[in-house]
Formats: structure tokens, C-alpha cells, sequence
């Protein structure tokens, strides 16, 4: 069934709005294994002595490039179908966003918690995942161009210097990786807020995300 453009199943007496199309969790999936292969073989590139999944550093270091690529074009694919497809305006973080994000906190802090759906003016996404989705490019692509200036220090001296040394260049990559293991943490949390726990993980993987009963 259809209701103002939006696929709506109904399952005995709950509504399930078709959200997430299939290629949308497919590039999802793609990137959850990506971000956490990234961070688990940074975690070794970074302190090898401390923490090691693979046997040796060289293996953790070819791993970790195969995954900077795969979710640097995925992103890229992500980017140009959010665009041709006009989802792109509903993740762009905006001023409204910002005024909403009190709100946003009232939300995760006391509205789920006593059944109080979210303001419906917010739309497929919320202003916290818009704010993530907005600064996880700009992140990503920071992090490749410090993760590739620290693997080839010759090539890249100049730019090196420019920003203070490789020691600056060594510490913003670390920054960003922190910021990339919080805001997965936080999305992973965000996750378990639905009307149960696994709804809204279950909806990444079917599609369909549940709304309540009728």
C-alpha cells in the first residue's frame, strides 16, 4: 500500500514503512565492515605491540589500504546516488537541524524511554544522523589524505612540513579515528532505540522499519 508516496506493508496489526532500498543496505553493509576492519587494523598499524590481528604488521597495513578503497569509492557511489536520486536533501545537515538538536537530545534521553515518537517534520533522518552523515565525508576524506601522506613520507614532505611535521600529521589521524569509533559506537547504540531493541537493526536488513500498530 502507498500513503503520500511511502510503501506501507501491514503485518497483523503493525505498519512497516519501506525505508532503506536495497542498494542502500548493501553500501550500509559494506561500510559497517569496512569502518570496523579500519579500525581493527589501525588499532595494530598504531600500536603493534599493544594489539595484533593479524600476524604480521605489513599483512595489517595491505588490509587496512583494501578497505580505505573500498569504502572511499563506496562513498563516492553513495554520494553521486544520493544526488541523482534527490535523497541528498534529506541528509544534509541544515540551521534547522541545528536548532532541533536540543530537541534531538530530549529525544534519546526521555521520549523513547516513554513511547513519544519523533517530531515529524524530521523526516527520514534525524538531525543527529544528518549531522553524522554530513561530516563523515569530510572526515573520511581527511582521513585518507593523512593515512596516505603518512604511508608515503617521501611524496609527500612538502605537504608533511606544511602542516607541522609527520608527528601532526600521525596525531590527526588518530583524532579522526577516535571521532570515526565514537560516532560508530553512537550509531550502533541508536540503533537498539526502536519500539524493541532489533527493530530498527532489522530494518537495515529488510527494508522495512516499523512504525506502531493500527
Amino acid at each position: 500500500m502507498k500513503k503520500n508516496n511511502k510503501i506501507i506493508l501491514k503485518k497483523g496489526r503493525n505498519k512497516f514503512l519501506y525505508k532503506h532500498t536495497v542498494l542502500t543496505r548493501i553500501i550500509h553493509a559494506i561500510h559497517l565492515v569496512s569502518m570496523v576492519m579500519l579500525i581493527l587494523t589501525g588499532f595494530q598499524i598504531y600500536a603493534p605491540g599493544w594489539f595484533r590481528l593479524f600476524a604480521t604488521l605489513e599483512m595489517a597495513r595491505y588490509v587496512h589500504f583494501i578497505f580505505m578503497y573500498i569504502i572511499g569509492w563506496t562513498f563516492i557511489y553513495k554520494i553521486y546516488y544520493t544526488i541523482v536520486t534527490g535523497e541528498i536533501k534529506e541528509l544534509f545537515f541544515n540551521w534547522r537541524d541545528l536548532r532541533d538538536m536540543p530537541l534531538l537530545v530530549k529525544h534519546y534521553l526521555y521520549d523513547i524511554f516513554v513511547g513519544i515518537p519523533s517530531p515529524s517534520h524530521w523526516g527520514k533522518y534525524n538531525p543527529g544522523q544528518k549531522l553524522v552523515y554530513t561530516l563523515w565525508p569530510i572526515l573520511l576524506l581527511a582521513q585518507g589524505i593523512t593515512g596516505i601522506a603518512m604511508y608515503f613520507i617521501p611524496k609527500f614532505t612538502a605537504f608533511n612540513n606544511f602542516f607541522g611535521g609527520l608527528a601532526n600529521i600521525r596525531a590527526w589521524h588518530f583524532v579522526i579515528s577516535w571521532l570515526f569509533v565514537l560516532t560508530t559506537l553512537i550509531h550502533f547504540y541508536l540503533g537498539s532505540t526502536g519500539p524493541k531493541i532489533v527493530d530498527f537493526y532489522k530494518s537495515v536488513v529488510t527494508g522495512y522499519e516499523k512504525q506502531g500498530k493500527h
